[in-house]
């Protein structure tokens, strides 16, 4: 499998569109940490509590999603790719998170991860992070072949 992974990930996006990628997925989690602090009356203002809230599910992401392709031009381009491979990526990087998270907050693994938290936060940043990634996609065929069409214009 991990050969399998590999193999895709080879076809490097050029550099404007793995920054557009990084960016949204970033917001699609800071997202979540915005909406939940201020759900709970926390000050948006402090930059510094978001990110401390907002870094484990950062860390989760970026140190699985690349694994599974998701910055690739074969897997980011094509929605019957993505699909399966952000929705496994993000059960294992969200797990990451969730230990991450208990750690960074001086819990025990097993009773500082609350259910009902983790449910929220990993079916939030999933479904957002789908939408977006489906909404990349979309764009990018469309672009593709606009950038088709305009090559054989000239021909």
């Amino acid at each position: 499998m991990r050969q399998y992974l590999k193999s895709e990930a080879q076809a490097a996006l050029p550099l404007t569109h793995v920054a557009a990628l990084v960016t949204g997925d970033l917001l699609v989690i800071l997202s979540f940490v915005w909406i939940g602090r201020s759900s709970h009356h926390f000050p948006l203002d402090d930059i510094g509590a978001s990110l401390f809230t907002a870094l484990p599910f950062m860390v989760g992401w970026f140190l699985i999603m690349p694994w599974f392709g998701l910055y690739s031009t074969e897997v980011s381009q094509n929605w019957r790719k993505v699909v399966p491979r952000l929705l496994i990526g993000w059960a294992i990087g969200g797990g990451v998170a969730l230990v991450l998270r208990a750690l960074l907050l001086e819990r025990s693994i097993v009773s500082g991860i609350i259910p009902t938290f983790a449910a929220i936060s990993l079916g939030y940043i999933g479904l957002l992070a789908l939408v977006w990634r489906l909404g990349y996609c979309w764009w990018a065929q469309r672009n593709s072949g606009q950038a088709q069409d305009m090559g054989e214009a000239r021909s």
